[in-house]
């Protein structure tokens, strides 16, 4: 077996044992907001959101989830609004018992017989786990949504990355191993 293998199989060794981690719990927070772009107190366009909860492979390659369903209700429309209110829908995270909270900002408007809701890309969040490594979960834009009454629904998707860190004693034993073999490798030549 030739020194270049060795070293193929150590590093392969090596990437198994820091990717060998475990699954990522995340449970995603609800969040509701009723009466957003009207001039006065109704119980329509109302947005929601209702998250999931679910668990992922780790892995240092993104994996595509859905953190949870959203809806856009409205109402009868507003064809006088002239409102643009702004809205943080701020949403908990939870990933393996840690708590953070993403910033869903959000614009409503109305254009006569339609209702809009704009949305801007949520910052994504890092959850960093010592030892264990970073967990990263990048959080998908939600497109433009309209109605001109009725109800619209969908679904936020995101990206989560988990970057494991090898344990001290595996990384030691690599090390180990890579200078045996340079001692084999140098007393050769």
């Amino acid at each position: 077996m030739s020194i270049r293998s060795i070293l193929r199989c150590a590093a392969a060794a090596l990437a198994a044992a820091a990717g060998s981690a475990h699954a990522v719990d995340i449970h995603v927070g609800s969040y509701v907001q009723t009466g957003i772009g009207a001039d006065f107190a109704t119980p329509y366009d109302t947005f929601s959101f209702i998250g999931a909860n679910l668990t992922v492979a780790a892995s240092p390659t993104p994996v595509a989830v859905t953190l949870g369903s959203y809806s856009f209700e409205v109402g009868p429309n507003c064809t006088t609004c002239k409102l643009k209110p702004s809205f943080d829908a701020w949403i908990d995270l939870t990933v393996n018992g840690v708590t953070q909270a993403f910033d869903l900002p959000y614009v409503w408007h109305s254009a006569g017989p339609q209702d809009f809701l704009t949305f801007a890309k949520p910052k994504p969040v890092t959850f960093d786990f010592d030892s264990l490594g970073l967990v990263t979960i990048k959080i998908d834009a939600l497109p433009k949504l309209s109605s001109t009454g009725g109800t619209v629904y969908g679904t936020m998707t995101a990206t989560v990355t988990a970057t494991p860190v090898p344990e001290p004693t595996t990384f030691a034993l690599f090390l180990s191993g890579i200078g045996a073999i340079g001692f084999i490798a140098r007393r050769r030549s």
